[in-house]
């Protein structure tokens, strides 16, 4: 896969638009064209790679409102890839090829964005090409480009990963839920129980098995009064007819600190190929059982009290690309998987709510060979095996850039 190259005059980036992994060395190559530079009036070039983590929050002083801001610089560092009248291209061409490696730290955070009213937190890296330009009113060229990173997954998180992507054969967890839903004055009991590989947390853009079952019991009838369901019209509590009847969520909630100053952030993400994706329903296997007769205690037949007891049971897996769970000095979130089972009536909703820690999945690959931009083929060419997929929830551009002044 070739890198993807970003222009601005006579300068031209290429670098590979991945997800980068804590540790890694990362690679690319700047191109110059030596005659639009002249007529540019470019002077120099350089690159510059950061990474930062940042909290904002405004908070309302009578009638101003006034913005905290809260920064920790992860790295900086700039490299010089050109001045005026140092190096000449090849008889022939106008390119000058500046070929860059710059090998991230090993202890970095996962790229992470959040936002509401009156606050925002961000962990952005980046890379930024600059050309300066002579001249007092001239601006310099500007080339930014957004590093996805994740952080290096443990020897044990690796092993988690590759276990469950073999097909899960180790124990369950199951967690319950009861709750009485009513029609009128009258209580019937509904309850949801979660199956999940018996895991403390899980690896992030891993397909992880899970087991949804909802059984509901009618209010105390005679059988032979009540078959189970009429045409049209079910005896209520009646469970989900099909998985898209249910709704599941991921609840991220994260805490943005600006000494002293806490807030909170909440956001709610549906998960693809799950309970509620109504386009992708053959992706969950459904089984309803066949209704049961339960009869009350002292009760023996048919013509005693008892009620029905009705099941459907829901299996499928799901990825989640979203950043692992992390804490910071001034930032850290968790997320929680809410499962939604709607009934009739106000507040007969039975809502189950499970934490889930997401881990990095991804081990930091060898340095590359050779040098990017080189005749050499590379790492910046051609992705090793199984790449770390991109997350969803990266920093917009141009949230992530804290200006510096006009130095650059």
């Amino acid at each position: 896969m070739a890198s993807v190259a970003s222009k601005d005059g006579p300068v031209t980036l290429h670098f590979q638009d991945i997800t980068r992994v804590a540790g890694e060395t990362i690679q690319g190559h700047v191109e110059l064209n030596v005659a639009l530079a002249q007529g540019d009036s470019l002077e120099q070039l350089r690159i510059k790679f950061k990474g930062t983590i940042h909290s904002r929050i405004v908070a309302q002083t009578g009638k101003a409102a006034i913005a905290y801001h809260s920064t920790i610089m992860l790295f900086h560092t700039k490299l010089p890839l050109w001045s005026r009248g140092a190096a000449f291209p090849e008889p022939g061409t106008d390119i000058l090829v500046f070929p860059f490696e710059f090998t991230l730290p090993k202890k970095l955070p996962p790229a992470f964005h959040c936002s509401a009213t009156s606050r925002s937190a961000t962990i952005g890296y980046s890379l930024e090409v600059v050309g300066e330009r002579a001249g007092f009113y001239r601006t310099s060229r500007r080339i930014r480009r957004l590093i996805s990173v994740v952080p290096a997954a443990s020897q044990s998180q690796l092993l988690a990963k590759e276990t469950l992507t073999r097909g899960w054969n180790g124990p369950w967890r199951e967690i319950t839920l009861e709750e009485k839903v009513r029609q009128g004055l009258w209580g019937n009991y509904s309850h949801a129980y979660l199956t999940v590989p018996d895991m403390s947390s899980y690896p992030i853009a891993t397909a992880i098995p899970f087991k949804f079952r909802v059984q509901t019991e009618t209010k105390p009838m005679r059988a032979s009064d009540h078959s189970v369901d009429k045409p049209g019209k079910r005896l209520f509590p009646a469970p989900p007819a099909m998985s898209s009847d249910v709704k599941l969520i991921l609840r991220r909630r994260a805490e943005i600190r600006v000494p002293p100053r806490t807030h909170h952030v909440e956001d709610e993400y549906p998960l693809e190929g799950s309970l509620g994706d109504v386009k992708r329903v053959a992706a969950v296997h459904q089984i309803v059982e066949e209704p049961e007769w339960i009869p009350m205690p002292g009760e023996k037949d048919e013509k005693g009290r008892g009620v029905w007891r009705r099941a459907i049971n829901f299996e499928f897996t799901i990825s989640i690309p979203y950043a692992p769970t992390c804490s910071t000095e001034i930032l850290d979130w968790h997320y929680i998987l809410r499962f939604i089972v709607p009934f009739p009536g106000l507040g007969n909703n039975l809502e189950l709510e499970v934490p889930i820690h997401l881990d990095p999945g991804s081990a930091c690959p060898p340095p590359p060979i050779g040098i990017a931009g080189s005749s050499t083929l590379t790492y910046a060419d051609v992705l090793p095996a199984g790449p770390p997929p991109p997350m969803l929830d990266l920093p917009p551009y141009p949230t992530y850039f804290i200006p510096e002044g006009s130095s650059g």
